[in-house]
């Protein structure tokens, strides 16, 4: 008599396992874009507080100047770092990362994904796999580097409001 085989996994507890890394992997995407968008609006900002600030060099104080400006290329700086992707982490190759799989020829990236595809655990832990590394060293750096250029550049303007207030009570 055969050993009757296991029976699968029911179809319900798979679907919300599979609906629930799919929703995570979204919300991480959408995480990643809006911190795009913050480092651009940032850069934005930057870039007019230094255009204004040389086209109004002779008006404002040299400390206020040069306030505004370090400030301002700072903060440019820390957003153009946080939209630089980070390096892809070493010792294991993420099929689901370009930079990671790139390294493999379309063979190697074509066997490995199916065996990948049709092995339910291995598919899933490539997938934490993924979220994890998206929120451990994507997002938690861009983020970093975002508040970092934000209050370079509020810490700036308020530093040169102050100075240039100082100049003009002490002139008057």
């Amino acid at each position: 008599m055969d050993n009757p085989s296991p029976p699968d996994e029911p179809l319900i507890p798979r679907l919300l396992a599979s609906n629930a890394l799919r929703a995570n992997l979204s919300k991480h995407m959408t995480l990643n874009q809006m911190a795009d968008t913050k480092a651009s609006m940032i850069m934005t900002a930057a870039s007019l507080v230094i255009t204004i600030t040389l086209t109004q060099f002779a008006k404002l104080d040299l400390l206020s100047t040069i306030l505004l400006l370090a400030t301002g290329i700072l903060a440019i700086l820390f957003s153009i770092f946080a939209i630089i992707p980070p390096l892809q982490a070493k010792g294991r190759v993420n099929l689901f990362y370009f930079r990671s799989f790139s390294q493999l020829t379309e063979e190697e990236f074509t066997d490995r994904f199916r065996e990948t595809i049709t092995d339910r655990n291995r598919l899933y832990d490539a997938y934490l796999h993924e979220l994890y590394y998206l929120g451990r060293y994507r997002l938690t750096r861009k983020y970093a580097l975002i508040r970092n250029g934000l209050w370079t550049l509020l810490l700036g303007l308020s530093a040169a409001v102050f100075s240039t207030l100082f100049h003009h009570l002490q002139a008057g």
